[in-house]
């Protein structure tokens, strides 16, 4: 039996690997890892690479045209993709004709569930695996009922949610007890690391990217955007049906409803500021 876990570089999934090789013999656990479509940060992948080389193997399982399935054939076939092709955040938003959303959350399913699902297929044809998330009941509404054990349909198979009651502090504190380190973007006062960004990024989280890797970042988004012909994000921004990476990044900067600009965006970002204890 193959213990098989999607890990991101974040926390929740770093503490859900940790509580399953705490468990399994080390040859039988898998970590398994989708770039999100080229969307991380540098600083990302060169976590997941230290933490392969330092912690346990982790296997790269970037996302392909096939992955898309039987979604915007007419697309893919207009542009003459091959189903070996990767498949980059960008060029799902051109399949699709739109950026991900928080109630279209697609890019989950094409850039991170379906490539780690074919590579099982490919590795593991006999089924004999169960599956292990880092999901907890606290993230968002839509997870409030997880439980411990659930049946995977996606996989078909067993699926094991071992931190699903816990709190991010606890997921924290957990892996630093194993005396592992943790992704460094936690410690310049992300709180979501997986994409950079992410589509569902706070107020909070997008003027820290633009503050301290505008490059990385905003830019590359901006390029998105001018290709696809849409916005990055959905509507967020008071008052506008239609909000630009530029108008994204102006409100995360503002106060009051987006009525004045916060004195934090004048203040200089300090060194470190974790809200998890990660800088003492």
């Amino acid at each position: 039996m193959k213990h098989v876990v999607g890990f991101s570089g974040g926390i929740d999934s770093q503490a859900c690997a940790r509580w399953v090789l705490n468990r399994y013999p080390k040859d039988d656990v898998i970590l398994l890892n989708s770039d999100a479509g080229g969307n991380e940060h540098p600083i990302t992948v060169e976590f997941v690479e230290a933490y392969s080389a330092k912690v346990h193997p982790v296997i790269k399982t970037p996302a392909l045209v096939a992955d898309m399935g039987n979604r915007a054939p007419g697309k893919i076939a207009e542009l003459g993709l091959k189903p070996t092709d990767l498949l980059t955040f960008d060029l799902l938003a051109i399949l699709k004709q739109r950026f991900p959303s928080r109630r279209a959350q697609f890019c989950t399913e094409h850039l991170k569930t379906a490539p780690q699902y074919r590579w099982m297929n490919e590795h593991l044809p006999d089924g004999d695996y169960i599956r292990y998330t880092g999901v907890r009941r606290d993230e968002s509404e839509n997870r409030a009922n997880t439980q411990c054990h659930e049946e995977d349909a996606y996989f078909d198979c067993p699926r094991v949610n071992p931190i699903f009651d816990w709190t991010k502090q606890m997921a924290f504190d957990f892996v630093k007890a194993h005396g592992e380190e943790c992704n460094p973007l936690y410690a310049l006062g992300f709180t979501r690391v997986g994409c950079a960004p992410c589509i569902n990024s706070g107020k909070d989280d997008i003027l820290n990217w633009a503050q301290r890797f505008p490059v990385e970042t905003i830019d590359k988004v901006r390029a998105w955007e001018k290709r696809v012909g849409r916005t990055f994000f959905a509507p967020c921004v008071p008052g506008m049906a239609i909000n630009w990476i530029d108008d994204v990044v102006a409100w995360a900067g503002t106060v009051r409803g987006g009525r004045q600009v916060g004195l934090h965006v004048l203040q200089e970002r300090p060194a470190c500021e974790s809200q998890f204890g990660l800088c003492e």
